[in-house]
């Protein structure tokens, strides 16, 4: 646009007029930038003012420039369009200053003075793609009347000293926003049109009280005391508070005084505005909301609860007071979602954070953890352990009592059962990871105990979940490094012919030394490592398998292998057994495979199935620690077993325990009638084994024979035993 331009020339003047080129940062401008940043949700926003040669920002958000030349400025383009300007892509050709910051996105609405003139813009910018909302456009257009405002009071404040007060009423009649002026004192005497528009008063002749009838009960005192200060300071007034509408619903305003001095720096008149936040202020609270609060049950989701915890933590460390963390898990919760769907699990965690809340004191924080987890943090509970710990416990009982009455989940009545772990704090520091740790630590052991109960973290369990973990990693580098090795212990008839062995996994750990299959076995099944060490188990035993074959002396001896439970419900077992079979060219009629009744009962279908497959191929099946377990007949007669064995608690005290040999006898009797072998394990003494004979047992395995040996020592062993 050409400097001869009469328009040109005019806004040229008017832009003068504000005496705002070039000067300093000032707040109320700088808040209305970051307003409009807010709003967009983008790190960079200006208020830019257009002169004859260059774009000049009178405020900045996220930018380094404060000026740009006119030729590169986008907002020359709202000063040609007159409107707002929305560029949602800047991939292609842009302005230089553009390319240079690395925009993507540009947004801007016009600063427009009461007789027309473009001044410049109020501008937001991205570096990523945006396609804003006419919501987030009509906010810009209303933010940067708020910045016409206030550069109207601006200059109405240098003009002060001359009689212009109609031509003030003049100008804030033509704001879309409350204006506002009052008396040194305080008293607000005037307000423009808008105020009328807005609340539905018939006049304004009373605004000084009818401002106040305006304002939301709950407003009233924060807000007066606020005002007064800043009249009795001298200071900017800035407040937040809800104005009454004509329809008598209520909506945030935002309002900003500016006091107007004379010659001497004394206060001659107040004149502020106040702007309609309402819709920004709910934006920011739901923001507020997803980053702090779960969006199901409402509660403080974990980044606030790592925040109150710590803040509590450092707080009762000082004071050297107590408090207590209570992390919650919700017992068999899956079975919800799986029965009656997830909109109901949904519901049962609103109902349970309701009676969590409920059941303890308003300064406690309830949070959930996530999934079906819930933490509690009780504050001041006691000067020292003895006195929080009956504290502690005294709510968690609270909370079991809560959730023991049925919750209604669109009309099913359910039961659900808490598992509580409580760790003290306060005492000595702590750090809030090393807490909820000690809690979870506790939760467990309270799984452990049954459930539906409550467990304070100990020390000692710490210390057995590190070692656990400890030996975890161990027992992992250890079957990558092979480790582990078979021992054999042999198993003989009457005669004392070996007709087979079991195979038992040891592990010959390099900083251990040997370490007892009790310590390792059941962390190898907890962790699922046993599924790995399983396979190597077989694989091994069938290489053994082969090794005796190809010596007359050994080549009838089976080898019996231990399979976990989970292993035998892998899908694949039966295929992976055959395959070790076929790669080791083993016979599978060597190959006896031991079961516990526990994973036989489980699935009993599923079992039969798979026994009986692998029988086709001549697999032989053992059923292992017979009688300790639910010992069905109805089901063990449906079972293709070829061996019962008695388990060693009974063979014990065989000969000191009537009802032990009662038992004995009896099983071996069953396998008799049913035709199934059966084998004594842990026999020590020969008198065991011969009252084991005089029941009709034949076949058996324990120490009077020999310990599990390794395979070197096995073939020794084998060789110089009687042949059949």
């Amino acid at each position: 646009m050409s400097l001869d331009d009469p328009n040109e020339a005019g806004r040229l003047g008017a832009l003068h007029s504000y005496d705002i080129l070039d000067t300093g940062p000032e707040e109320c401008f700088d808040r209305l930038a970051r307003l409009a940043a807010a709003l967009f949700g983008t790190s960079m926003a200006a208020i830019c003012f257009l002169d004859t040669k260059r774009e000049w920002r009178k405020a900045l958000v996220g930018l380094a420039s404060r000026e740009v030349a006119r030729a590169d400025s986008l907002c020359a383009q709202v000063l040609a369009d007159r409107d707002a300007l929305v560029l949602p892509d800047l991939g292609g050709p842009s302005p230089a200053g553009a390319e240079a910051d690395g925009w993507r996105f540009y947004a801007a609405a016009p600063l427009v003075t009461p007789d027309g003139f473009v001044l410049g813009a109020l501008a937001v910018m991205d570096r990523v793609r945006r396609a804003p909302t006419l919501d987030q456009l009509d906010g810009l257009r209303t933010l940067a009347q708020a910045v016409m405002a206030q550069l109207e009071l601006d200059r109405y404040r240098r003009d002060a000293a001359e009689p212009q007060h109609e031509r003030f009423r003049q100008l804030a009649d033509s704001m879309p926003y409350i204006v506002w002026s009052a008396n040194p004192e305080g008293l607000i005497d005037f307000a423009n049109q808008a105020i009328l528009d807005y609340a539905g008063i018939p006049d304004i002749s009373r605004i000084g009280q009818q401002w106040i009838e305006l304002l939301h009960p709950d407003d009233v005192d924060r807000t007066i005391a606020t005002w007064m200060d800043s009249v009795r300071t001298g200071e900017v007034f800035s407040a937040e508070y809800r104005l009454r509408r004509a329809d008598h619903s209520y909506r945030w305003h935002l309002a900003k005084g500016m006091p107007i001095r004379d010659g001497k720096g004394n206060i001659v008149r107040w004149y502020g505005t106040t702007t309609d936040i309402h819709d920004m202020k709910l934006a920011y609270e739901e923001i507020g909301r997803l980053a702090f609060y779960d969006t199901l049950t409402r509660l403080p989701n974990r980044q606030l609860l790592m925040d109150r915890l710590a803040h509590a933590v450092t707080l009762h460390t000082r004071v050297a007071r107590m408090g207590a963390v209570l992390l919650l898990d919700l017992d068999n919760f899956k079975v919800i979602n799986d029965t009656i769907g997830h909109d109901n699990g949904d519901l049962l965690l609103d109902l349970v954070a309701k009676r969590l809340v409920a059941s303890v004191a308003a300064r406690d924080t309830v949070a959930r953890l996530g999934g079906d987890e819930f933490v509690i943090i009780l504050e001041d509970i006691g000067a020292c352990n003895e006195a929080a710990a009956p504290h502690a416990s005294e709510v968690a009982r609270r909370i079991l009592d809560a959730l023991s009455s049925s919750f209604n989940l669109d009309g099913h009545e359910r039961h659900i059962t808490p598992s509580i772990g409580v760790t003290l704090f306060g005492d000595v520091a702590s750090t809030t990871t090393e807490l909820l740790k000690r809690a979870d630590l506790a939760m467990y052991q309270a799984k452990a105990a049954g459930r539906n109960t409550v467990r304070f973290f100990d020390p000692k369990i710490q210390a057995a979940a590190l070692a656990r973990a400890g030996l975890e990693a161990e027992l992992r580098h250890g079957l990558q490094r092979g480790e582990f090795l078979l021992h054999y212990q042999p198993q003989l008839d009457s005669e004392g012919t070996v007709t087979g062995v079991e195979a038992l996994v040891r592990w010959q750990n390099p900083h251990r030394g040997m370490v007892s299959p009790a310590e390792f076995i059941p962390l190898a099944e907890d962790t699922g490592l046993i599924l790995p060490l399983g396979r190597w188990v077989l694989e091994e035993a069938c290489a053994q398998l082969v090794r005796m074959a190809s010596d007359p002396a050994t080549e009838a001896v089976h080898v019996a292998v231990n399979v976990s439970a989970l292993q035998f419900r892998q899908p694949g077992f039966v295929a992976g057994v055959l395959a070790v079979l076929a790669e080791s060219g083993a016979a599978p009629q060597r190959l006896k495979i031991e079961l516990t009744e526990s994973m036989l009962l489980e699935d009993i279908e599923s079992a039969i199935g798979k026994i009986r497959q692998l029988r086709k191929h001549g697999v032989c099946f053992s059923l292992d620690d017979f009688g300790t377990g639910y010992s069905s007949l109805a089901y063990l007669k449906r079972l293709p077993l070829d061996q019962l064995k008695i388990d060693q608690s009974f063979v014990r005290n065989l000969l000191s325990d009537r009802r032990d040999l009662a038992i004995v006898d009896a099983i071996i009797a069953l396998g008799r009638a049913m035709q199934i072998g059966v084998i004594a394990e842990g026999v020590e003494t020969p008198a065991q084994r011969e009252l084991l004979g005089r029941c009709g047992c034949n076949s058996f395995q324990g120490y009077l024979f020999s310990r599990p040996l390794p395979r070197e020592q096995l073939h020794a062993f084998l060789t110089a035993a009687p042949k059949a």
